[in-house]
């Protein structure tokens, strides 16, 4: 028995190591940080994303598609923790992996979303789904020949 400290973190604060990390590995000053932490408590306000938050967010985005099965694969690939959430780090580090990554970190994450049962390979079957989930994304019907 005894007294345990308590580990658990407080996800709706920002503290300067998460923003020196957060600068550190990518091109976001800590002003824009700061800006994206707001606009992320204000969606989210226990400081998790939650899978289906995710979703209704994607769903405004892609008002005429279905968003829920591209969102599974998208979802697991930034929940990097595999908590069931995603937390201020994790989503500013995927928002600067989409928008400013180099090749090699897209690709890599690319990689990361079609591979979902994580073999470290990406077969046809794999493959095959992600794809039918991003046409589903965008409403796209017609997919004689793309898949």
């Amino acid at each position: 028995m005894g007294n345990k400290s308590s580990s658990k973190v407080n996800s709706t604060i920002l503290t300067p190591k998460a923003i020196q990390m957060l600068k550190a590995n990518t091109n976001f000053s800590e002003e824009q940080i700061r800006e994206w932490h707001v606009g992320f408590l204000r969606d989210c306000p226990t400081g998790h994303l939650t899978k289906d938050r995710f979703v209704s967010v994607y769903e405004q985005f892609y008002p005429g598609g279905k968003a829920k099965e591209f969102c599974k694969y998208a979802f697991a690939t930034f929940d990097r923790d595999n908590n069931g959430t995603i937390d201020f780090t994790e989503f500013m580090l995927a928002i600067a992996l989409t928008q400013s990554g180099d090749l090699d970190e897209r690709l890599a994450l690319a990689f990361d979303m079609y591979d979902y049962n994580n073999t470290g390979t990406i077969d046809t079957s794999e493959l095959t789904k992600v794809i039918s989930a991003m046409y589903d994304l965008t409403g796209e019907t017609n997919r004689k020949g793309k898949i």
